[in-house]
């Protein structure tokens, strides 16, 4: 019996069904392939444990409020931006992102400062506070500028390496090299000494370096000030993150892609080093199908420990994996509202709050008395997300999976995590410091308006996502996992490509969108290389992907 519809959880299938192409995950990467390759023609097969689409941009809804689960902000989504550039591929009615004007504001003892998409307005007020340090604050915003025509040439950077000709390639690094050469000199500053001293290089006062006390890098302290010159934020559009992978959805071509929810893949069928199949499990059954290639748009470390066979591992890659820096996970707090948020004060902005008496690894150290909190009033800019009268906020913390033993959780025979009551009571008291944070510097009534509250901790992120250690996006830029080479498409496996967040350093929706472009490019290269040319010459010209 035929599969019956594409989104049934509990379905029939042929025994002999084959697809050119089963991309593993339904993330904003895995959808984005589904739809570029089933417009060019291959036949797309997508599998999804969760028996909902999207990955970190799933949401969730409860009593009528809609919660976003992981967009601080977004970037590359304005009008020059390659998510558009890319989205409008597919369709004008793309979800449209909102212009943030109020982008981040900082608090913390000794300052309370806002960046703005004119951040010349943070620089005057930088110089009024601390004018026996002007001309290194006036230096420090001339580098943003210079930064940030960098960053408007991101889309020259958008094809990778892994699609070009060998001919190609010595011209891209040449002109890879001359674009990023003004990084250079800051790129070398890392860690808590080297962001000191990148930053002494321009002013050396305690309480103006502080502004930056959360900064992992000297780049990541200029290149928000640089996106905000270009006016490179953008809020979620209008009904949350979730439209976005709603709206890819309908983007596949209905008789050339099937989406199948819960369907975890348990294995791969191989011949020598190329893979015939894909096994997974639905509800107890186990399915296999037959499939030409493979595009890997889930947790680098489950494919590797999991589906591929040993003996095509490179030896040294779980080493390499261990020992590279990932992005944080989080504690994200959910928060229901009696009243609207503004009302209580909190504004378009993200608002990060800081203790000035933590280092700057006591920053992400995942320490509820000790963390940055970044929070966010997701109703101000956005009513729909709450009824008439009440809004929400979104309190995040960066966490990591060992805080307290695994967040006081026990694992079962399979290795999984098992929640338990201490577990429960971990989440809350956590929250409770937290509350008491933001009650502190922003909201003192913060707590008599609540209604209700979900606490989601770095093992939430791993059921729903399987990235390693609930990490929000994979590995991090910098010269460490640079010389590495640990992010990669290409793999031991001759079918198989690596998608999503682990494909390239950094995250987010720019990387998710640029990787689901690279590994349909790859794919069709060695599927087909006129529609290979197609796919890239409708990018590079802005032209419309039809089926």
């Amino acid at each position: 019996m035929k599969y019956r519809t594409r989104y049934f959880i509990n379905f029939e299938v042929e025994m002999n069904e084959e697809f050119d192409v089963t991309i593993i995950g339904s993330g904003v990467s895995g959808l984005l392939s589904a739809a570029l390759l089933s417009r060019s023609g291959m036949k797309v097969l997508v599998l999804e444990k969760h028996y909902l689409i999207g990955g970190y941009l799933q949401g969730f809804e409860r009593k009528d409020f809609v919660f976003d689960t992981a967009i601080h902000w977004l970037n590359q989504y304005n009008e020059q931006g390659t998510v558009t550039r890319v989205f409008k591929m597919l369709g004008d009615d793309y979800p449209k992102p909102q212009l943030m004007e109020r982008i981040q504001r900082h608090i913390s003892a000794g300052h309370d400062y806002v960046l703005t998409n004119n951040p010349d307005e943070l620089r005057d007020q930088l110089i009024r506070d601390f004018p026996h340090e002007k001309p290194g604050i006036e230096r420090f915003f001339k580098v943003a500028k210079r930064i940030a025509k960098v960053s408007l040439r991101f889309s020259e950077f958008f094809q990778s390496v892994e699609t070009k000709s060998s001919l190609e390639i010595p011209f891209f690094r040449m002109k890879q090299l001359a674009i990023i050469y003004p990084l250079i000199p800051y790129a070398m500053y890392s860690g808590d000494e080297g962001v000191k001293k990148g930053l002494s290089k321009f002013f050396k006062d305690p309480k103006l370096q502080e502004l930056f006390c959360t900064e992992r890098d000297m780049l990541s302290c200029i290149f928000p000030i640089a996106w905000a010159y270009n006016s490179d934020y953008q809020n979620p559009p209008i009904g949350g993150s979730q439209v976005i992978p709603a709206w890819l959805e309908k983007q596949v071509v209905p008789e050339k892609c099937e989406i199948r929810l819960s369907s975890e893949v348990t294995g791969f069928d191989f011949d020598t080093d190329e893979i015939t199949a894909v096994r997974y499990k639905n509800r107890g059954k186990e399915y296999t199908v037959k499939t030409k290639y493979v595009i890997a748009a889930c947790d680098v470390d489950f494919l590797y420990r999991r589906l591929v066979p040993p003996n095509l591992v490179p030896p040294k890659f779980f080493e390499t994996l261990e020992e590279s820096e990932l992005y944080s996970s989080s504690v994200t707090i959910s928060v229901a509202l009696d009243c609207t948020a503004e009302s209580l004060g909190f504004g378009h902005e993200l608002t990060l709050i800081c203790e000035a008496s933590s280092t700057r690894d006591e920053h992400s150290s995942g320490d509820p008395h000790k963390s940055a909190i970044s929070v966010l009033a997701p109703t101000v800019r956005d009513h729909t997300l709450a009824p008439e009268g009440k809004g929400t906020i979104t309190l995040y913390v960066p966490a990591w999976m060992d805080y307290q033993d695994n967040w006081q959780t026990e694992k079962n025979a399979k290795g999984d995590f098992v929640r338990t009551e201490a577990y429960k009571k971990l989440k809350d008291d956590f929250a409770q410091v937290i509350f008491d944070r933001v009650e502190a510097k922003m909201c003192p009534d913060l707590r008599k308006h609540i209604l209700f509250y979900e606490v989601a901790t770095p093992v939430t992120y791993y059921r729903y996502t399987g990235n390693k250690n609930g990490s929000m996006m994979g590995t991090r830029p910098g010269k460490k996992n640079m010389q590495s080479k640990i992010a990669h498409y290409r793999t031991p496996v001759k079918n198989l490509v690596i998608g999503g967040q682990w494909a390239e350093l950094g995250g987010g929706v720019p990387i998710a969108v640029k990787t689901a472009f690279n590994a349909s490019l790859i794919i069709l290269r060695k599927w087909d290389k006129p529609r290979f040319k197609r796919l890239l010459n409708a990018y590079k010209k802005g032209a419309k992907l039809t089926a």
